[in-house]
C-alpha cells in the first residue's frame, strides 16, 4: 500500500466538503496551519511558527465556520484544569500538513509533540497522533514493516526524556501534573503493545482504522479515508484554485524551495478588522492586502464579509 503525499492536503478539504457540502472549520485548520510553517535555517524541514501559529488562531475565532465548540472554548478559555484531559480528534487537521512539510521524522516528531502539547496533555491524544504519524512516515515511504515498526517505536519511547524534553511546552506547570500522568503513560504503552499484538480495545479508535486499512479498503474515521484515498486519486476538477495551490506550496516546503526570508513576518500588523467600512482596503499581515464587501449590524451581533487574495471570509462578533 504506497501513499501519496501529494494528495494527503486535497483529501483533507474534500473529505470536509463531502461530510459537510461545503469547506468547514476542518479546511480552516489546515490551512491556517501551513500559513504558520516556517523553513529551518539549518537543515531542510519546516517547523511551526507559534507566535503566528496564535495570531492565526485567534483571528481564526472571528470567521471560523460550523463552530468546534469544545476547541474554541480551549482556546478562549484561561482556565487549564482539563487540560490532561481534553480529547480533540481534529489534530489531523494540524498534523497532517507537519507530516508532508519534512523528510525527517525527527522534526515530525518534535513538532507532532509540540502541537498536540499546545491544545492538550492527553496521553491517549498524544500517543495516538504520534503513531498515526509514524504510519503515514512508513507509508510515503513504502515501507511494509508498520507493526513493527510501531512497536519498537512504543518500547523505546521513554518517559524521561519526553518529560525532560518537552516540559516547556505543556500549558500547564510541569510540577503541578499529578502522579498518575505517569502512570497512566506506561498504561497506554502496554495498552498499544497489545493492539499491536491483536488484541482488541476501546480506544485509539483512529490507530486501529488505519492499520486494518493496511490490509483492507473500508476505512470508517475521516482520517482513514483521508489515508485510503490518498492511495487511489482526487479529482482536482472539484477543488478551488487556492486548495490547489496551497497543496502545490506545502510540497515545495518540503523540498526546501522556498525562502524562510519570504515567509517571516517582521513586524505584525493586525488591524480590527470591524474597524473598516464597506468598500475599505487595509492591510492586515494575516490576511495581506483586504477589501470589506459587505458589513452588517443587527441584535445577533457585526458580521463583516472580507475579500483578501486566498478568498471571502465571513467575520462574525457577538454583541457587546
Amino acid at each position: 500500500m504506497t501513499l501519496d503525499l501529494e494528495l494527503l492536503i486535497p483529501n483533507i478539504i474534500m473529505e470536509d466538503i463531502n461530510k459537510n457540502s461545503m469547506n468547514t472549520y476542518i479546511s480552516q485548520l489546515a490551512i491556517l496551519t501551513i500559513k504558520s510553517l516556517l523553513p529551518i535555517e539549518q537543515s531542510v524541514g519546516n517547523k511551526i511558527d507559534y507566535i503566528r501559529f496564535k495570531e492565526e488562531l485567534k483571528l481564526w475565532e472571528e470567521y471560523c465556520i460550523g463552530e468546534n465548540i469544545s476547541l474554541l472554548n480551549t482556546l478562549k478559555s484561561d482556565n487549564k484544569s482539563r487540560y490532561l484531559n481534553y480529547f480533540d480528534e481534529t489534530y489531523y487537521t494540524r498534523l497532517i500538513p507537519i507530516i508532508i512539510a519534512n523528510k525527517d521524522f525527527g522534526i515530525i516528531e518534535e513538532e507532532i509533540i509540540k502541537n498536540v502539547l499546545f491544545f492538550s496533555g492527553n496521553i491517549e491524544n498524544l500517543f495516538e497522533w504520534l503513531l498515526i504519524g509514524v504510519i503515514i512516515y512508513l507509508l510515503i515511504d513504502n515501507n511494509e514493516d508498520i507493526i513493527y515498526n510501531l512497536k519498537e517505536y512504543i518500547i523505546n519511547f521513554s518517559q524521561k526524556e519526553f518529560m525532560d524534553r518537552y516540559k516547556e511546552y505543556f500549558q500547564i506547570e510541569i510540577n503541578t501534573i499529578p502522579n498518575t500522568f505517569k502512570i497512566n503513560f506506561e498504561k497506554e504503552r502496554i495498552t498499544l503493545l497489545n493492539i499491536f499484538n491483536d488484541k482488541k480495545s476501546t480506544k485509539y479508535h483512529i490507530l486501529m482504522d488505519l492499520l486494518r486499512l493496511v490490509n483492507t479498503s473500508n476505512p470508517s474515521t475521516s482520517v482513514g479515508k483521508i489515508v485510503y484515498n490518498s492511495c487511489k486519486s482526487v479529482d482536482f476538477d472539484s477543488l478551488d484554485e487556492f486548495y490547489i495551490n496551497i497543496n502545490k506550496y506545502i510540497l515545495n516546503l518540503r523540498k526546501g524551495r522556498i525562502d524562510l526570508e519570504d515567509l517571516k513576518i517582521n513586524e505584525y500588523v493586525l488591524p480590527d478588522v470591524f474597524r473598516f467600512e464597506e468598500g475599505d482596503v487595509f492591510f492586515h499581515s494575516l490576511l495581506n492586502y483586504s477589501k470589506v464587501l459587505k458589513k452588517e449590524v443587527s441584535a445577533d451581533g457585526l458580521t463583516s464579509l472580507i475579500s483578501t487574495k486566498s478568498g471571502n471570509y465571513l467575520f462574525k462578533r457577538d454583541p457587546s
